[in-house]
C-alpha cells in the first residue's frame, strides 16, 4: 500500500465511515454471538445446576489461564504490523502459526501435569483435561481474529467466533434433553473450537492469503523481542481475569464458582458492544500513529467519548436490576449471582474503557505502559482475592476484580494525561454530566417495568436514555452524520 493510498485511506470522513462500519460489523455479528453465548450458558447453568456449572466454568478458566502462554503477543502485533503495512502479512503470520503451534502442545502438557500436581478430585481433572484440547484451536483461532483486525476484515472475526457459538448452542439445546454431564459439555467445547479454526483457515484461504506454517528461529526471535511486552501483558490480563475463579474453586467449592461464574459471564456478554468498538478503532490508531498525530489526538478523545455513552449505563443497570436480570437468565438457584452481578457489572464497563486506552498505547508503541497497567491489576486481584473470598466467597470475588480494575483504569488515565498522550481530560469532565443526566430517567423506566416485564423495561430504558442523550447534547450532529455515512459507498 503506497503512502499516498494510506494518507487517503485515512481521510476523516472516509476513516470514521470505516471505523463505524467496522465497529456495526463487530456489534451486530459479535451481538448475535454474545446473545448465542448468552443462550449457552444459561442452559448449561439451567441444566447441570449450581454444583456441576461451577466444575465446567473452573475447568474452562483454568485451561484459559494457561492457554495464554500460546499468545505471546504475536496476534496484537501482527495486527498493528498488517494495518501499517499489508504486504508483512504473510511473513508475519505463516511464522506466528509455527509458534503457536508448538507453544500450544507445551502448554496441554504443563496443564496435565498441574492438574496431577495440584491434586484435583478425578471429576473435575477429566473435565479439565477433555477441555484442555481448547488450548491449541484458541490458539489458532484468536491468531486469525488479530489478522482479519489487521486487514479490517471485522466481520470474518465474527462470523469465526458466530461458528464457534452456533455450535455450543445447538448442542447445548441438545444435551439439555440427556443426563446432566459436564464431560459432554466439555467435549461440546472442544468440538465447536475445533470447527471455528477450519472456518478461519477456509476464510484465510478464500479473501485473504492461504495458510502457511514456517520455522525460521531467527525470525521468531525478532518477532518476539517485539512482541514480548504485549504478551505479557496479555498473561497478565488474562491470569487477572481467570484467577478467582480457580481461589473460589480451592477456598470455597463448586457452587461458589458457580454462582461468580454466571454473574461474570453475563457481564461479560453485556460488554459486547464496548469490546466491538475498541477492536474497531485499533486499525485506525495504529495508521495514524504514522500518518498523522493531530488526526491521532482527535480519534483517541471522539473515541473515548463514544466508548462512555456505550459503557457507564450498562454498569447502572447492572448496579441497580441485578436480581431480575439474574433471575431471568439463569432461574432458582442462582440468587447468589445478583450480588455478585452488582459488582461485575460496574467491572464490565471499566474494562471496556482499560481496553481502548490499553490498544491506544499499543498503537503507538508503548506497551509496556499497558504492561505494567496489566501488571498492578493482577497484583490488586490476586491480593484482595486471598483476603475477600474466604470471607465472603464469590462476593469477594466480584469485590476483588472490581477495584483492581479502577485502580488499573487510573493508572491508565493518569499517564495519558500527565504525558501529554493525546488525552484531555477537561474535554471529557464535561460529557459525563451529560451521560449521568440522560441515565436517571432511563434507569427510572427500567426500574418500574422490570418487576413486571424485565425486557420491556430495558426496552424502554434504552429508548429513554437515547432521547435523553439528545436533548442533552450528549449526542451532536456529527454523530448522526456519522451513522448516515455507514449507507454511503466508498470504504477506502
Amino acid at each position: 500500500m503506497t503512502p499516498e493510498v494510506q494518507k487517503d485511506r485515512d481521510h476523516p470522513a472516509l476513516a470514521s465511515r470505516r471505523v463505524a462500519k467496522n465497529t456495526t460489523y463487530l456489534a451486530l455479528a459479535d451481538g448475535a454471538n454474545k446473545v448465542m453465548l448468552f443462550f449457552f450458558n444459561m442452559v448449561a447453568a439451567r441444566h447441570l445446576g449450581v454444583a456441576k456449572f461451577g466444575i465446567l466454568s473452573f475447568a474452562l478458566a483454568f485451561v484459559t489461564m494457561f492457554a495464554v502462554f500460546t499468545d505471546l503477543g504475536l496476534g496484537a502485533v501482527t495486527a498493528r504490523e498488517v494495518a501499517r503495512d499489508a504486504r508483512a502479512a504473510r511473513r508475519l503470520i505463516s511464522n506466528s502459526l509455527g509458534v503457536k503451534l508448538l507453544a500450544s502442545l507445551a502448554v496441554i502438557l504443563l496443564i496435565g501435569a498441574l492438574v496431577k500436581i495440584l491434586g484435583y478430585p478425578p471429576a473435575t481433572a477429566r473435565v479439565v483435561y477433555i477441555c484442555s484440547f481448547f488450548v491449541v484451536e484458541s490458539a489458532i483461532t484468536s491468531y486469525y481474529c488479530y489478522v482479519f483486525q489487521g486487514f479490517e476484515r471485522m466481520e470474518l472475526a465474527a462470523l469465526t467466533r458466530a461458528v464457534q457459538t452456533v455450535v455450543l448452542v445447538v448442542g447445548a439445546v441438545l444435551l439439555s434433553r440427556q443426563g446432566a454431564a459436564v464431560e459432554s459439555y466439555a467435549l461440546l467445547y472442544v468440538g465447536a473450537g475445533l470447527l471455528s479454526v477450519l472456518f478461519a483457515g477456509a476464510a484465510a484461504v478464500v479473501w485473504l492469503m492461504p495458510p502457511e506454517l514456517s520455522f525460521a528461529p531467527r525470525l521468531w526471535w525478532q518477532m518476539l523481542r517485539s512482541s514480548w511486552p504485549i504478551g505479557l501483558t496479555v498473561t497478565f490480563t488474562v491470569f487477572y481475569y481467570w484467577n478467582g475463579t480457580s481461589v473460589l474453586s480451592k477456598l470455597s467449592g463448586d457452587e461458589a464458582v458457580g454462582n461468580y461464574s454466571a454473574a461474570f459471564r453475563l457481564a461479560l456478554g453485556m460488554a459486547f458492544a464496548g469490546f466491538g468498538f475498541s477492536g474497531a478503532v485499533f486499525p485506525l490508531l495504529s495508521r495514524l500513529f504514522v500518518t498523522s498525530r493531530r488526526r491521532l489526538s482527535q480519534a483517541l478523545e471522539l473515541s473515548f467519548r463514544y466508548m462512555s455513552l456505550l459503557v457507564l449505563p450498562m454498569a447502572v443497570f447492572g448496579a441497580t436490576l441485578a436480581l431480575p436480570i439474574t433471575s431471568f437468565v439463569y432461574g432458582h438457584g442462582y440468587e447468589g449471582s445478583a450480588a455478585v452481578f452488582r459488582l461485575v457489572s460496574v467491572w464490565a464497563a471499566l474494562a471496556c474503557l482499560n481496553s481502548l486506552l490499553s490498544n491506544y498505547l499499543i498503537s503507538v508503541d508503548k506497551p509496556s505502559t499497558v504492561t505494567v497497567q496489566a501488571a498492578v491489576s493482577l497484583t490488586v486481584n490476586l491480593v484482595a482475592n486471598l483476603l475477600l473470598i474466604p470471607r465472603l466467597g464469590a462476593v469477594g470475588a466480584g469485590a476483588s476484580i472490581v477495584c483492581a480494575e479502577a485502580i488499573g483504569f487510573a493508572y491508565l488515565l493518569t499517564k495519558l494525561v500527565r504525558t501529554g498522550e493525546g488525552f484531555r481530560g477537561s474535554r471529557y469532565a464535561r460529557v459525563l454530566p451529560q451521560i449521568v443526566a440522560a441515565t436517571m430517567p432511563a434507569v427510572f423506566l427500567a426500574r418500574l417495568f422490570a418487576r413486571s416485564n424485565l425486557i420491556v423495561g430495558l426496552s424502554l430504558a434504552a429508548v429513554a436514555y437515547l432521547v435523553a442523550l439528545f436533548v442533552t447534547g450528549g449526542v451532536r450532529r456529527q454523530d448522526i452524520v456519522l451513522l448516515f455515512g455507514l449507507v454511503r459507498r466508498g470504504d477506502a
